[in-house]
């Protein structure tokens, strides 16, 4: 998925203070009551205020994001008229979005709204940063989901994968004139309606150009019209009367049938475990959790501190776009956490240093191909950096304002901390099978056999699960790791913040520090080794000169294995039927074309988060959420791209795809 560098829009005022695009020439909204206007055509035509009120859950699309004002008039009503256990999914693209202070602007013209301006607050100290692709924002205590698209529209709409249960009930087709913006009326955007609509969507437009009538009538929606708002002459709006059918470009990842909330079983209660497991609790599953050691976090989630932060590459590629919403997954939910006290760390910053030649070209053309913006990250000098980490720095380097350190077993032990979650340690997973109603579930411990029964399985067991990592299929490499505990004697000056470098380096609290990590593949020795101190000191010494005085021969540590993959992604997701992918695929020639194959199928209620690696504290609360989406039939938290990049059968696809497997 090629995402495009992006631009923010450019402005000018009008003298009521308008907000006034200068690459359209033309207004954001009405010059005289913006709010008017957007009650009148997108609220009160596609029926919202008696649709709100009885509504469990429901989605709005929109083209073209602008100011926000639609969103912020379409969450007051929401607010106000329906149900509080109610959620409102909003999804818009924008591709040239305003920034924050621009924003801010548009948003305190409506001073005769104030009702607004309380969301406007909501909205702001939220907004994404400026970069390409998908961002999710949740607001007013879940109640609220804003789904933004940061790029062109109809690169957005392809990669929207909702499911049958949460299609879009209204469209907003905003954005300006056809006749001003013609790359966006397409029929592309019509077919992408279509595909995401169903029998009750409605759609409502402020134009009623020829091209955007006939384009809605050609894939299946009735249109009318209606008088149009202050001088406009006329608008359009209208409901889809005929589903057309439509194929998946990747049957193969198709999604799985939802389920009702019930039992769910989680094996390992380690980062992955414990993140999905919290998420399914919160979701108002029952939850068991099986550990197979005597207390949660005791493998690779188990450092008293692990770095937080995004993966910047030349280019933007796949992996930096997962780990962007993956890392914007973890602190939605870390955050808070924070603030309170529940878990330790520190995400007020990381500094990155380019410690190599090949680091500092890859950050120096993400700076100019990628344009990070500042809020993001920006290039510090040798003498700021040094000033931030608190002592001398070898090299300069990137500075993170939201990334920095958490202790990953304080993160464990919080989610595991919730009344729908029951944890049994010392069970160690030997048997997971199917039965006719439900998953059966085998554990030892000590001799002893325990069973289980469960609707849903998580298998979440790291990397040295052998047996189940087998039985699922899953190329799971565990990667020895070894970090280095430093004690304040043995720093010559204390660690402000964690750095990153050929490892990593991270302060844990009461003056103490950890520096790491080793990678030892292919070794499986969990004994500590002096030698692995002394790589970790050395490493360390090149980036922080002058920061330790310790011996290899004094320190402590700890060894972990990180469950690593072929492409460096997590596994995430439903399990396939492995007979049925053998037949619907495998078997078959991979030539055809792709609407000749059929949908996936899957193990009901077997679902894997496993392959994390390094990466886990950037991975794990998106995992999460994927997991509880595809249970609950709910849209995805990320764009379709990046869900099939992480899904449990895209090895044996790409493989047979390649050509290689028959």
């Amino acid at each position: 998925m090629k995402l495009e560098k992006i631009t923010s829009a450019e402005l000018n005022w009008t003298d009521e203070q308008v907000p006034h695009s200068k690459r359209f020439d033309d207004v954001y909204y009405s010059r005289h009551d913006g709010v008017q206007e957007v009650s009148y055509v997108f609220i009160e035509h596609n029926r919202l205020p008696e649709r709100f009120e009885s509504a469990g859950r429901f989605c709005i699309a929109e083209t073209g994001f602008g100011t926000g004002l639609n969103f912020l008039v379409a969450v007051h009503l929401w607010l106000q008229a329906a149900p509080e256990t109610s959620r409102l999914h909003f999804i818009s693209f924008e591709k040239f979005p305003l920034k924050l202070e621009d924003l801010r602007k548009a948003h305190a013209v409506h001073q005769q709204h104030p009702e607004l301006l309380r969301i406007s607050e909501a909205l702001c100290a939220a907004y994404p940063v400026l970069l390409p692709g998908w961002h999710d924002v949740w607001l007013f205590d879940g109640r609220v989901r804003l789904t933004l698209w940061f790029g062109d529209v109809l690169s957005g709409l392809s990669e929207v994968d909702v499911h049958e249960n949460s299609k879009v009930d209204a469209w907003f087709l905003d954005g300006f004139a056809p006749s001003r913006n013609p790359e966006m009326w397409q029929p592309t955007l019509f077919q992408q309606m279509a595909r995401l609509s169903h029998m009750q969507t409605t759609f409502a437009t402020f134009t009623s150009a020829g091209v955007v009538r006939r384009g809605l009538e050609k894939v299946g929606f009735a249109v009318r019209k209606a008088p149009g708002h202050g001088k406009k002459r006329e608008m359009c709006f209208g409901q889809l009367e005929q589903v057309r059918p439509y194929s998946s470009k990747a049957p193969w990842f198709s999604r799985p049938s939802a389920m009702e909330a019930g039992r769910a079983l989680v094996v390992g209660a380690g980062l992955a475990g414990g993140s999905v497991a919290y998420q399914l609790a919160e979701a108002g599953w029952q939850v068991i959790v099986l550990e197979a050691d005597e207390q949660a976090a005791q493998h690779a989630s188990g450092n008293l501190a692990g770095a937080v932060h995004p993966l910047v590459t030349a280019d933007w590629n796949l992996r930096s776009q997962w780990y962007l919403v993956g890392l914007s997954a973890t602190l939605r939910r870390l955050l808070p956490w924070l603030q309170t006290g529940e878990i330790e760390g520190d995400l007020t910053g990381l500094l990155q240093l380019a410690v190599t030649d090949t680091a500092r070209t890859r950050i120096e053309e993400a700076l100019q191909r990628v344009g990070l913006p500042n809020d993001f990250a920006y290039w510090m000098e040798q003498n700021e950096a040094a000033q931030i980490a608190g002592g001398a720095v070898s090299e300069p380097g990137l500075f993170f304002p939201q990334g920095g350190w958490v202790n990953p077993p304080s993160v464990v032990k919080r989610c595991l901390d919730h009344a729908n979650i029951q944890v049994h340690y010392q069970q160690t997973v030997t048997q997971v099978e199917q039965t006719d109603q439900a998953w059966s579930v085998v554990a030892e411990q000590g001799g002893q056999v325990y069973s289980y029964a469960a609707d849903c399985v998580v298998v979440a067991s790291g990397a040295l699960n052998e047996c189940l990592n087998t039985r699922l299929g899953l190329p799971i490499r565990p990667v020895k790791g070894q970090v280095t505990h430093l004690k304040p004697e043995h720093q010559g000056w204390p660690l402000q913040c964690a750095v990153t470098h050929l490892g990593y380096s991270a302060p844990c609290g009461q003056g103490k520090a950890v520096t790491g990590a080793t990678f030892e593949a292919p070794s499986l020795s969990a004994s500590l080794s002096q030698a692995s101190h002394q790589a970790n000191l050395e490493q360390v010494s090149r980036a922080l000169p002058d920061w330790l005085h310790a011996d290899a021969r004094e320190v402590e540590g700890r060894v972990a294995f990180r469950p690593t993959t072929p492409d460096h992604l997590p596994i995430i997701g439903p399990v396939a039927d492995v007979d049925y992918l053998q037949a619907a695929y495998l078997s078959q020639s991979h030539t055809h074309a792709v609407y000749r194959y059929p949908q996936q199928r899957y193990q009901p209620g077997l679902y894997v988060s496993n392959g994390h690696g390094a990466r886990g504290l950037m991975s794990v609360f998106l995992a999460a959420e994927m997991i509880v989406a595809d249970l609950q039939g709910e849209a995805l938290p990320l764009p379709s791209a990046l869900y099939h990049a992480s899904h449990p059968a895209r090895f044996k696809i790409r493989h047979w795809r390649s050509g290689k497997s028959q």
